[in-house]
């Protein structure tokens, strides 16, 4: 299994990121050189039903727990990877919240125009757009 590595060191568990680290942007390399760039989650917050003894003093308050979501052996979300050999799995970016972590794959996405290099196996940017409608050569 090939590790995820961030600036030459490889992140083997939760302990490797800062406490305030929710997710990351990452390159997955394959053994074709072809590239897939992706974000994932690493820790989520997770909503509570507030106890009775909460729910007497405050009606709205609120109970959250922080937990750790498993990433070591993720490969990537993509079903155009099914089947590929990896390479290299890269950190390239960490964030600290989820809104910038999104704003932070698209700009990677963007940048590197995933949609019209088939160096890259991508095919959605966001939801919205789809290497299919996109005109390559523009």
């Amino acid at each position: 299994m090939v590790n995820w590595t961030h600036n030459g060191k490889e992140m083997l568990s939760h302990g490797d990121f800062t406490s305030d680290t929710v997710g990351f942007i990452y390159r997955i390399i394959y053994t074709d050189n072809r590239e897939y760039i992706g974000k994932k989650l690493i820790r989520s917050n997770r909503k509570l039903k507030p106890t009775k003894k909460q729910l007497a003093i405050r009606k709205n308050y609120k109970r959250v727990e922080r937990i750790d979501l498993k990433f070591t052996d993720y490969e990537g979300s993509s079903k155009n990877t099914v089947g590929l050999i990896i390479s290299k799995k890269e950190i390239i970016e960490l964030s600290s919240d989820k809104v910038n972590l999104s704003y932070m794959e698209t700009k990677w996405l963007m940048r590197h125009d995933v949609l019209c290099d088939d160096k890259y196996l991508n095919d959605c940017i966001g939801g919205t757009y789809y290497s299919g409608k996109i005109h390559k050569g523009l």
